[in-house]
C-alpha cells in the first residue's frame, strides 16, 4: 500500500469518525483501501464503490451510514491533490449502493436466504413455466406438524433443504412455499418416486409427510391456480402478492 493511500485511508477513517460512524460497527474493510486507489488513480473507482457497499451492507451498516461515510471521503478529497471531484465521487457511490440493494431484492426474491431454497413466488414460477412443457412435471412435498417435529420449524426447513439440495437435477426446483412444506418440481413421476424416498430417509420421517402430485398440464390457468390451492392451502391463508 502506498504512502498517499494510506494516508488518505487514515484521514478518512478519522473524518468518517467524526461524521457518526456507528462505535459498534467495524469501519475497517477490505474495499476500502481499493476505493481510495481508485480515487487516486482515476481508474476503477465505480466497481470499488460497488464492493465498499457490498460490504458495508453486510456489515448490517445502513444506507445513511454508507452515504455519510463517502461524504467523509468526498471532505478528504481537496486535500488529496488528485481524485475525483467530491460531487462525482458521491454519485458514484450513489449508483453503487443502488446497484446493491437491487441485487439483494432480486436475491431475496428468488431466493430464500435460510434454507438456499427458492421463495415460494419462484418456486410458483417455476411450476407455472412453459419451460416444462416438453416434460410430465409432477411435485413432492413435505410436510410436517410443528408439534410433531423433532426440530424447530426453522430447522426443520434448514434439515430438509440441506438434505435435499446436494441430489436437485439441474431443471428441479424446490421452495419453501408455506411455513411448513417444501416442495420440489420434478420432470418426471419416476424422479418424483426417487426424491420421495430421499425425504422419507431423512431422520424424524416418522413426522414427515410426503406427497407427490402430478401437475396437470393443459388445463386453463383458472384449472391450474385451483389445483395449486389444493396442494398448498397455506396458499389460502398467506396468498402470493
Amino acid at each position: 500500500m502506498s504512502a498517499a493511500v494510506t494516508t488518505l485511508l487514515t484521514t478518512w477513517r478519522a473524518r468518517s469518525h467524526e461524521l457518526g460512524w456507528p462505535a459498534d460497527l467495524p469501519w475497517e474493510t477490505d474495499a476500502a483501501p481499493a476505493v481510495v486507489e481508485a480515487c487516486l488513480t482515476g481508474s476503477g473507482l465505480l466497481p470499488a464503490l460497488r464492493d465498499l457497499a457490498d460490504q458495508r451492507l453486510g456489515s448490517a451498516a445502513t444506507d445513511g451510514d454508507f452515504e455519510r461515510d463517502v461524504d467523509a471521503l468526498a471532505s478528504c478529497l481537496p486535500g488529496a491533490a488528485l481524485g475525483p471531484a467530491p460531487a462525482d465521487l458521491v454519485a458514484a457511490a450513489a449508483r453503487a449502493l443502488r446497484e446493491i440493494v437491487a441485487r439483494d431484492a432480486l436475491l431475496a426474491h428468488a431466493r430464500d436466504p435460510v434454507t438456499g431454497l427458492r421463495t415460494r413466488s419462484a418456486f410458483v414460477h417455476d411450476l407455472t413455466s412453459p419451460g416444462y412443457a416438453d416434460v410430465d412435471p409432477h411435485v413432492v412435498v413435505a410436510r410436517w406438524e410443528p408439534a410433531a417435529a423433532p426440530w424447530s420449524t426453522m430447522s426443520a426447513r434448514t434439515t430438509i433443504a440441506d438434505h435435499l439440495r446436494p441430489h436437485l437435477g439441474p431443471r428441479e426446483s424446490a421452495g419453501s412455499v408455506g411455513p411448513c412444506e417444501i416442495a420440489v418440481l420434478v420432470t418426471s413421476p419416476e424422479r418424483a418416486e426417487q426424491l420421495g424416498e430421499l425425504l422419507r430417509d431423512l431422520p424424524g420421517a416418522p413426522s414427515l409427510t410426503v406427497s407427490i402430485a402430478g401437475w396437470p398440464r393443459g388445463a386453463d390457468p383458472a384449472r391450474q391456480a385451483e389445483w395449486l390451492l389444493d396442494l398448498f392451502p397455506s396458499l389460502v391463508d398467506e396468498p402470493l402478492i
